[in-house]
């Protein structure tokens, strides 16, 4: 009789939600796919609620019903789920047995009654200073924490999963490995993203990587005299008016980032570093939530430039998601009530498929031009389309009258945060008007639902390249593109961005009136069967063997 020997792996999240929650899921995933492993995940307290949200939430609950593993897996049988109650809270405290949540944070730090971006920010720096401390006491047992409980003491780490934008995460492990005289524990960097993107973040200079291009430019701008906090803001989102080529997608000037989101020098200080940390000696290989057989060509020149495995692991959903249950949703609070109420009565008065959901995730939102988010949600009253549009970005609240205007809107709906995946799959929505973030993308291709994009920055422009031009599930929104130098204003393809109101509200016009078309719903096919290859390779393709092989990275 075989034995499998118990194991365990750290965590180490950033507290942004668009990069913890997908490296959430995938920690959970990994745990119910293999028996045998135990998660820590170190949280900072401002993200805790969130997470112990996610984790009691319905609608991702991981628990699912397994089937005795067959030779050679571990894998559940999907067609079993929550067949009994009394099943479900007897697999619900096995994975809780194998799930440990510890909040890092120093004795000194004084929590605040609210949070805000500079309480968030000192709380980042003492996560940084402090998370060595509970490493080591996780690492060893001479070590442990007096005010933490360690529920796996017996189980020592055999890996670490880490937010490549924590750059300072393989120096921390490798001093603290160094003084506890132990050999250095695996680590394995996580990427919320998709492998064109990836390979544009970290790349070298000279075959294309933002990041090392933009870190030479800054350095010399410093050494020129211009103020460090002045030239980072000034190359954190650089268009450069260069043609650039990312493997797999169309040409483009610069991937042009919008104008739109202005980036605290300190944001972009912080994780620049990554691009060289994620080529320390230490890292044997990268996360990528996002699938392989949708960008081979991506995958390729990833791996060839980084010279380690690249795990793509395929978007990270409960195995109930992917067989396409939607347990009934349930409101948490008025926002949800009134969501809920809209879709229902829009089905019944415009049919299935009717409503477009706008929402820009919780961070992004074109701050310097919000008069593009009033054209958007204008168009769309002018124009008869219904929609639910979440303003759950810090950035700006929606305006008074620009409220008041669609509250007397029986068509529209506007709140503060939507429950976004009971949103995307209530049969009432049709579409998804988005920035195109990694997980928002995910969602929509579950849902099956045809994309409008907005992309901000970051890698939301691969994204919306890869979904408008290589499988055309989406339409790209070009007369809202801002550049920070005016002659950057013609797109690669010729299209000429004038940008005024009028050519915006007549390319709104014609996306809404393609969206409601037949390309529409040809768009919807196209979508379906995305989502099909997704799909296979999270069952039997290159995600399902990569998650197994994520799962014991260490061997």
């Amino acid at each position: 009789m075989t034995v499998i020997k118990p194991s365990h792996f750290i965590v180490v999240p950033t507290a942004m939600w668009g990069h913890l929650r997908p490296l959430l899921h995938l920690s959970l995933n990994l745990i119910t796919l293999h028996p045998n492993l135990h998660l820590t995940l170190l949280v900072t307290p401002s993200i805790l609620p969130r997470v112990e949200h996610e984790l009691k939430s319905t609608s991702f609950a991981h628990i699912y019903t397994k089937s005795p593993p067959g030779p050679g897996t571990s894998s559940p049988n999907p067609d079993l789920h929550h067949i009994t109650p009394q099943e479900q809270i007897q697999e619900d405290k096995a994975i809780a047995d194998k799930l440990q949540i510890i909040t890092c944070i120093s004795p000194e730090f004084n929590l605040p009654k609210e949070w805000s971006a500079e309480t968030m920010a000192q709380e980042g720096m003492d996560y940084a200073q402090t998370v060595p401390k509970f490493i080591k006491a996780l690492v060893s047992k001479e070590h442990r924490l007096a005010e933490v409980e360690n529920k796996y003491d017996d189980i020592p780490p055999n890996f670490l999963i880490y937010d490549t934008f924590l750059p300072f995460i393989p120096e921390v492990m490798r001093g603290v490995m160094s003084e506890l005289q132990k050999p250095m524990l695996p680590l394995i960097g996580f990427v919320p993203s998709n492998a064109a993107a990836t390979w544009h973040t970290f790349a070298e200079e000279e075959t294309g990587g933002h990041f090392r291009l933009a870190s030479r430019l800054i350095e010399e701008d410093i050494a020129n005299g211009m103020d460090t906090a002045e030239a980072h803001v000034k190359h954190a989102f650089g268009t450069y008016g260069k043609v650039k080529t990312i493997p797999g997608l169309p040409p483009k000037f610069d991937w042009p980032n919008l104008a739109t989101v202005p980036m605290p020098p300190q944001a972009f200080m912080g994780i620049i570093p990554s691009a060289k940390a994620a080529k320390d000696p230490a890292v044997h290989g990268l996360v990528c939530p996002t699938t392989a057989e949708i960008e081979p060509e991506a995958v390729e020149a990833l791996e060839k430039e980084m010279g380690y495995r690249i795990y793509m692991a395929g978007p990270q959903f409960p195995e109930s998601a992917w067989a396409g249950e939607h347990p009934e949703p349930k409101a948490k609070n008025e926002d949800d009530e009134k969501v809920f109420a809209f879709l229902d009565k829009m089905k019944k008065k415009h049919g299935i498929n009717s409503v477009i959901y706008v929402s820009m995730g919780s961070l992004f939102f074109p701050a310097t031009r919000p008069e593009l988010i009033r054209y958007i949600l204008k168009s769309l009253k002018d124009n008869g389309f219904p929609f639910v549009y979440a303003y759950a970005s810090q950035m700006a609240p929606i305006p008074e009258d620009l409220q008041k205007e669609l509250d007397d809107n029986e068509d529209s709906c506007a709140v503060k945060f939507a429950p976004q995946w009971d949103v995307v799959n209530h049969e009432a929505t049709g579409y998804f008007l988005s920035h195109c973030g990694s997980n928002s993308t995910a969602e929509a291709i579950l849902a099956e639902l045809p994309m409008v994009s907005m992309p901000f920055a970051a890698d939301q422009g691969e994204f919306t390249s890869l979904l408008s031009e290589i499988y055309k599930v989406s339409i790209d929104l070009k007369q809202v593109k801002t550049f920070r130098t005016p002659e950057f204003n013609k797109l690669y393809d010729g299209t000429i961005v004038v940008g005024t109101e009028e050519a915006i509200k007549a390319e709104l016009k014609q996306t809404w009136d393609t969206l409601r078309g037949p390309e529409g719903e040809a768009m919807r096919e196209r979508m379906k069967a995305l989502k099909a290859t997704i799909k296979k390779s999270w069952a039997d393709g290159r995600s399902k063997k990569d998650m197994l092989a994520l799962g014991t990275c260490f061997e």
